[in-house]
């Protein structure tokens, strides 16, 4: 299990001092995708890079089962891509690369070699396998990246935006891959801005704000904790003078109806609301991830 215990981290210079981390907590579990998330400034970036060892933590503790960061041991239980250039010999090829990646990690040049060849076919690099990486596309860029990460098979992951700038292809193959390790059994810290990205993939969904975790919570049940009574209505024909005692919005066709309840129950109420009005379709509007985040992050104004 990856666990994080009350890191906090500040940078300061020669005229004050900025507290990036307070108290960050999280955890990931076997076969869990943690989805940490964060807009730009929140602590996402520090947090990831405490945990792949570049940055020291003030205070705190990291562990990887039971490894403490800054031993041999914890960083061959981790595997991270957080940078799509980071780890690539632009002038080796795409298996030596590979190969040498492996080797370093203690596997024999053989088992390097079969390791190097399952990771290309598996990413469809295979016919690529001889050219320079230099010479690569950027999405055969970030699949190298991605199969340098899992390269030692690590039982933990951490990703950062794995998919961005990815076409639609390649973003589907990798979003398979981490899928498939969470199905056999690795536990997986996804970072993302592309919130259906981390809707689809993850289990688990921690939220980060101002340097502090916000909600760190089942995504199932965040979902549902945030669910409400939002239903979508649509007519054969527009609406006039509208009245009702719920919060709703019309469109500017005002054929489209959208409307909050407080209550499951209160949906008969607002049929008879709406009698004799012709209804076409009505549908309930499911909670999103995309709104939660930014319902949980949002700045409020300033006021001078």
């Amino acid at each position: 299990m990856i666990h994080v215990e009350s890191i906090q981290k500040a940078y300061s210079s020669k005229t004050n001092s900025v507290k990036v981390l307070e108290d960050v907590s999280l955890e990931v579990k076997p076969g869990q995708v943690c989805a940490l998330l964060g807009r730009n400034g929140s602590g996402k970036t520090t947090t990831i890079r405490i945990i792949c060892g570049l940055v020291l933590p003030d205070a705190g503790k990291v562990s990887i089962n039971g490894h403490t960061l800054g031993k041999p041991e914890y960083m061959a239980q981790l595997g991270a891509l957080i940078d799509t250039n980071r780890g690539l010999y632009p002038r080796l090829s795409p298996f030596e690369n590979l190969q040498y990646t492996c080797i370093i990690r203690g596997m024999s040049r053989s088992a390097a070699s079969e390791r190097a060849k399952y990771l290309l076919d598996l990413l469809g690099l295979w016919e690529k396998r001889n050219a320079p990486t230099q010479t690569l596309s950027k999405g055969m860029i970030s699949k190298m990246a991605f199969a340098l990460a899992i390269a030692h098979d690590p039982p933990y992951l951490l990703l950062d935006e794995p998919t961005l700038g990815l076409d639609i292809d390649a973003a589907e193959t990798l979003e398979e891959q981490i899928q498939l390790m969470a199905a056999d059994g690795k536990g997986i810290l996804l970072t993302t801005h592309q919130m259906e990205v981390a809707e689809r993939l993850s289990s688990r969904v921690a939220i980060l704000a101002d340097g502090r975790i916000v909600v760190d919570k089942p995504k199932r049940e965040l979902l549902d904790m945030f669910a409400q009574q939002r239903y979508r209505i649509v007519f054969a024909e527009p609406l006039m003078g509208l009245e009702l005692p719920y919060v709703f919005t019309l469109d500017s066709t005002n054929t489209v109806l959208e409307v909050a309840l407080q209550c499951a129950n209160e949906i008969y109420d607002l049929l008879d609301r709406l009698r004799p009005a012709p209804i076409k379709s009505i549908e309930k509007i499911e909670a999103d991830l995309g709104q939660i985040f930014k319902n949980l992050t949002k700045k409020e104004p300033s006021h001078a």
